[in-house]
C-alpha cells in the first residue's frame, strides 16, 4: 500500500513539474530583448553657449541589435542629470543618424546622442530613457534599391516606383546636361509649355535658379541630386556591373546635392545603390540606460 502511494505521489509530482519545465522552455526560447550601455562620455560644460555640449555613446546588444546594421535615429523621451536638470536638447529633441559611426563596433550596434549640459554640480546622468531605430535594409523589404544605368540618362529624374511612394527625387547631373535641361526648361515655360510647367514644379528652383556653379566637368566624379523630404535615404554607394564597389577618393554634399569622386572614371554601365528607411526595414525598440558617471 506504501509502495502503491509513493508511486500516486510520484506520478503527481511529474504532472506538477511538466508545465513549470514548459515555462522554462519558453522562456529560454523568447528573443532577448534589447539591451543598451553606455560607452565614451564627453562634457565640455562651460558658461559659454560655445563649445558646450555633453554626447554619450551608447551600445545596443541583443537579438534585434544584432540582426540589425545600423541605427537610423534615437528619440529620447527622458533624459536628466542627478539634480533633476532635463538634458533633452530644446531645439531638437531627436537625435538622427549623422557623421558619427552607427554600425557595429566590438560586437555592439553603436551611436552617439546629444544632450544639454548637465548641471555643473552633477557628477552622473541619473537617465537616459526613449526608443531607437534600428535599420536592416535588403532587397526584400524594400531597404536596398539597385538603380542601373544611372549615368545612361543625365538631367532626367530616376523613374522607380518605390521612389516615387516616398516622394524621393534622384537625378544624374553632368555640367552640360544640367545647362541643356535649363535651357530647355526655360524656353517651354516661356512658351506655357505644360511639360516645361510640370517638371519646373517636380524639381522646384533646380532648372531655374543659379545651380549651374554646382555641376563639374570632372570624369572622375558623378553629382547626384537627392530630394528627400523624409529623410529615408540611407546611404547611397556605386558599384559596377558586376555589383563590385567603386574606389571612391572623397565626397560633399550640399542641400540636395551630393557628389562623389572616384580613384578611376566610372565605367558607362555603373549602379547607383540606395539603402532606404522602408517601415519593413526598421524595427524600433525601447531603451534605458541609468546611473552615467560625468568625466
Amino acid at each position: 500500500m506504501k509502495t502503491r502511494l509513493t508511486f500516486i505521489q510520484t506520478g503527481f509530482a511529474l504532472l506538477l513539474a511538466l508545465p513549470l519545465a514548459g515555462l522554462a522552455q519558453t522562456a529560454v526560447k523568447a528573443p532577448t530583448p534589447i539591451q543598451a550601455s553606455v560607452g565614451d562620455v564627453t562634457d565640455n560644460r562651460t558658461t559659454s553657449a560655445f563649445n558646450s555640449e555633453c554626447k554619450v555613446e551608447l551600445r545596443f546588444t541583443g537579438d534585434a541589435a544584432a540582426d540589425a546594421g545600423t541605427v537610423r535615429q534615437v528619440r529620447l523621451t527622458e533624459a536628466t542629470d542627478e539634480v533633476g536638470r532635463d538634458l533633452i536638447p530644446k531645439e531638437d529633441d531627436n537625435n538622427s543618424m549623422g557623421g558619427f559611426d552607427n554600425g557595429h563596433s566590438g560586437g555592439a550596434l553603436k551611436t552617439e546622442v546629444k544632450l544639454r549640459n548637465p548641471s555643473r554640480n552633477a557628477t552622473t546622468i541619473k537617465v537616459i530613457k526613449g526608443e531607437v531605430e534600428l535599420f536592416s535594409p535588403n532587397e526584400a523589404n524594400g531597404g536596398v534599391l539597385t538603380i542601373k544605368d544611372i549615368l545612361a540618362h543625365p538631367a532626367e529624374p530616376v523613374q522607380n516606383p518605390e521612389l516615387a511612394k516616398y516622394g524621393i527625387q534622384v537625378m544624374y547631373l553632368t555640367k552640360e546636361s544640367y545647362e541643356a535641361k535649363k535651357k530647355e526648361v526655360d524656353a517651354q515655360q516661356s512658351a506655357g509649355d505644360a511639360a516645361g510647367q510640370k517638371l519646373g514644379e517636380a524639381f522646384g528652383s533646380l532648372f531655374s535658379g543659379m545651380f549651374g556653379g554646382m555641376m563639374s566637368n570632372a570624369k572622375d566624379s558623378i553629382t547626384l541630386y537627392v530630394k528627400d523630404p523624409d529623410k529615408r535615404v540611407i546611404s547611397l554607394k556605386f558599384v559596377d556591373a558586376q555589383g563590385k564597389p567603386l574606389k571612391t577618393r572623397q565626397s560633399w554634399s550640399s542641400n540636395e546635392f551630393r557628389n562623389t569622386g572616384f580613384e578611376a572614371t566610372p565605367p558607362a554601365d555603373t549602379r547607383l545603390v540606395i539603402q532606404l528607411a522602408t517601415p519593413e526595414s526598421l524595427k524600433t525598440c525601447p531603451f534605458q540606460v541609468e546611473n552615467i558617471p560625468l568625466p
